[in-house]
């Protein structure tokens, strides 16, 4: 038969129920890790709504942002062709002056 003492040996060598619960209790239940995955659920939902209007904003930032680009690309050339006739103008007269025997000033 067992006796006290036993028992006594045996609650000390083996977790007793009791010592099971008070260790279990440190740990997240199975209701409380539902509604922290329903909270996360929702804060992420919430992170993605604004990503997406980030996204959106950036997306019209980079339209204008190319429009721009197209305006400075379309002044660059039309400064080129400017320089090319300008300097076809100044052959011209050059070419004038000299058929004339006109000097011009430098």
């Amino acid at each position: 038969m067992i006796t006290d003492a036993d028992i006594t040996k045996l609650k000390k060598t083996f977790a007793t129920k009791d010592d099971l619960k008070s260790e279990l209790q440190k740990y997240a239940t199975k209701d409380a890790l539902e509604e922290l995955r329903a909270d996360m659920q929702i804060g992420f939902g919430e992170v993605t709504d604004k990503i997406d209007t980030l996204a959106t904003a950036v997306g019209r930032i980079e339209n204008t942002l190319d429009g721009i680009a197209g305006a400075i690309q379309d002044q660059r050339i039309e400064n080129a062709t400017g320089a090319v006739h300008l300097a076809r103008h100044d052959r011209q007269i050059a070419a004038l002056a000299s058929a004339t025997h006109v000097s011009l000033p430098d």
